[in-house]
């Protein structure tokens, strides 16, 4: 058996004012995606300029045989 997790990091952009999640964590910048009237972004943010509000965790569980 075979288990590993997945975790979706909920982060408010400050100059946005708006919500997004994190694509890939980085120390000083990460890739986060957002949504502004339709409009999705994907942009390299410094981590100062988000703040993580939530963590979404995702157990996968895989049988092997």
């Amino acid at each position: 058996m075979k288990e590993y997790y997945d975790v979706v990091h909920i982060v408010y952009i400050h100059s946005e004012n708006c919500y997004g999640t994190v694509e890939k964590m980085g120390a000083y910048a990460s890739v986060v995606k957002y949504s502004i009237n339709g409009q999705e972004y994907e942009e390299l943010l410094e981590n100062e300029d988000f703040t993580i509000v939530d963590e979404i965790v995702h157990q996968h569980v895989e049988e092997s045989d």
